[in-house]
Formats: structure tokens, C-alpha cells, sequence
């Protein structure tokens, strides 16, 4: 009973990511109003009632793509992070890493279901509690990563970490219609990088250094002269 058991959750794990999967591809292939749950579940491979089982409206179904996502791309950040080169710049690489992130698929199937979730009610819930989500985790990041102390330490963190969003958010979208006037996105994200410097110090930015190893023993203490023997004299 309990492989049983064990494989039928299996299955309902893999009739789920496979939905997640198809989703997302439909959404950014399509867009939001071409996706629709038949067409999801056609790509999936899987039943209209098992897709209904999982998901049983379409901003379910997309918002929990899009949550799928983020946490598969904010683990890959993560990972990517830890995988630097050793001496490599901490901060420098946090930020192309996140630019990173907003020039894949996972920035244009959000913007679908931002301008979506304009006229859906249940959507723009959905939409909102991921975003939130999405904010704590990878502003928990941002600290773990670069810790700036206690009290007003914070209120800084937090605006770095709004400006940061709202610029690569900005990068992203313009390169969705690409302009020949535009200034390419990697001069202002090196504009950024140097604009972050001012909030991050220079001893979180910069890589770790190892201490010096210690000496593997103590130096003799120094020998005491010896002193001079006396002269006999002649009686």
C-alpha cells in the first residue's frame, strides 16, 4: 500500500509540472489570451479532468506557472552565486546574474499576466501574492548576501532593492521592441553596479579573502646572553 501510494503522488507530482511546463510555454509563445487551459493541457499530454484536478481555473493555473518559475530561477541564482569564480567581484556578479534572470522567458511571461491581471480580479490576486513572495525571498537574499547591519541599515537595503527591480524591470521591458536611438542595457548596468556601491560597502562587495595561515611554530624566545666568566687573580 504504501509504494502504492508513493507512486500515485509521483504521478500527480509529474501531471503537475508537466502542466507548469506547458503553461509557461504557451504563455510565452501566445501570449495570455491565447492560453487557454485545453491548449495547456493539450501540451502537457495529460486529460482535461486531471488538468482540472490541479488547476481548476486559468489564473491558478498561471500564476502557479509563473510561482513554479521564479523559484526554480531564484535557486538557480543561488546556486550561480556559489559557483563564482573564487576572487570574482560578489556584488558584480549578484547584479549581471539578476539582469540575467530578467532577459529569459521568465520577465515576458510575467509581463502577460501583469497586463492581464489589470481587468481579472481573481488573476491580479494571484499576480500580487507571488510578486510579494517574490520580494521577501529575494530581498532575504540580498541580505544574506550582503549584510548592512541593523536599523537604518534597512531602509536602505530596501530601497537598493526596489530601484534594483524597478531598473531591470525597465531594461526588460524596452528590449521586448528594441529601438536603433536605444542606449545598449550594459552601459546602465554598469552605471548601476557603480550607483550600488555608494549602499553596499566595499567589504561585503568584494570577495572573501582567506586570513593568513599561522605560523606552524611559535619563535624561540631569544637566549639570554651568558655572562662572562671571571678572571682568576694572582694572590
Amino acid at each position: 500500500m504504501a509504494d502504492e501510494g508513493r507512486r500515485v503522488q509521483e504521478r500527480g507530482l509529474a501531471t503537475r509540472a508537466a502542466l507548469l511546463d506547458a503553461a509557461l510555454e504557451c504563455l510565452v509563445e501566445q501570449g495570455y489570451a491565447a492560453t487557454t487551459t485545453i491548449e495547456v493541457a493539450r501540451r502537457a499530454g495529460v486529460s482535461r479532468g486531471a488538468q482540472l484536478h490541479h488547476f481548476p481555473t486559468k489564473a491558478r493555473l498561471l500564476a502557479a506557472a509563473v510561482d513554479h518559475l521564479f523559484e526554480r530561477r531564484h535557486a538557480e541564482f543561488r546556486q550561480a552565486f556559489a559557483d563564482a569564480e573564487p576572487g570574482a567581484d560578489r556584488l558584480d556578479t549578484a547584479i549581471d546574474l539578476l539582469w540575467g534572470m530578467f532577459r529569459g522567458p521568465t520577465f515576458v511571461a510575467w509581463l502577460e499576466l501583469w497586463v492581464a491581471s489589470r481587468h481579472d480580479p481573481d488573476l491580479r490576486a494571484a499576480v500580487v501574492e507571488v510578486d510579494r513572495r517574490l520580494a521577501e525571498d529575494t530581498l532575504a537574499t540580498f541580505t544574506d548576501l550582503f549584510p548592512l547591519g541593523d536599523g537604518e541599515a534597512m531602509a536602505g537595503r530596501e530601497v537598493a532593492h526596489g530601484f534594483a527591480f524597478a531598473l531591470m524591470d525597465g531594461l526588460a521591458l524596452r528590449e521586448l521592441v528594441p529601438h536603433d536611438h536605444d542606449v545598449p542595457p550594459e552601459p546602465i548596468v554598469g552605471a548601476f553596479k557603480s550607483i550600488a556601491r555608494l549602499v553596499v560597502p566595499a567589504a561585503a562587495a568584494s570577495p572573501a579573502t582567506e586570513p593568513d595561515p599561522p605560523d606552524a611554530d611559535p619563535p624561540d624566545p631569544p637566549v639570554p646572553p651568558v655572562p662572562p666568566v671571571p678572571s682568576e687573580e694572582t694572590p
